[in-house]
């Protein structure tokens, strides 16, 4: 039996890794890129969804999309879609008593897939027909994006100013 000494057996694992070597030295996604598509995409997203004019935002967004806003799950019982159309009915008719928002940036970045929109909402519901309650709060939303559209949006939001407001709507309506 003959036993193979090193060279050769090292040359042999070399011809056969060679050609993994293309799928080994792929280029990952550059960064600077990434945050520049991103944010072009997230930033007309966001603009959409502000200006509540979702004939912008739903080319903007992948039919796979998803939206989630935890913190609204006791004032509203949640607030959640999966999928371009309950997202697109969700806002199309869940927000429809929404008669103005307007957004306060404090702070706006893009990172990679991310965008991250962090400021103040100031927006008013209309409640009932006599009936409508604005507040301002905080309010983040974070958009992940991926091959150019929207694949997440998550909302999260102080309701405390909005509890407040309606607390004493109701009560001026009752006097």
């Amino acid at each position: 039996m003959k036993i193979l000494s090193a060279a050769p057996l090292a040359l042999a694992l070399a011809l056969f890794a060679m050609p993994m070597a293309p799928l080994l030295a792929q280029e990952r996604p550059n960064f600077e890129e990434t945050s520049a598509a991103t944010e072009t995409v997230s930033q007309a997203y966001f603009d959409a969804y502000i200006a509540r004019d979702w004939d912008t935002l739903e080319p903007l967004l992948a039919d796979t999309g998803t939206f989630r806003d935890v913190t609204a799950e006791l004032i509203f019982s949640g607030a959640g879609a999966q999928g371009k159309p309950a997202m697109m009915t969700l806002f199309r008719e869940g927000y429809a008593a929404i008669t103005q928002m307007e957004f306060r940036p404090l702070r706006t970045f893009h990172s990679g897939n991310y965008s991250i929109f962090e400021g103040e909402l100031d927006w008013t519901l209309q409640l009932s027909e006599d009936r409508e309650v604005t507040s301002v709060m905080p309010f983040l939303t974070i958009l992940r994006v991926e091959d150019g559209l929207v694949v997440s949006h998550q909302d999260f939001a102080d309701y405390a100013p909005f509890v407040t407001a309606a607390r004493a709507s109701h009560e001026s309506a009752a006097e």
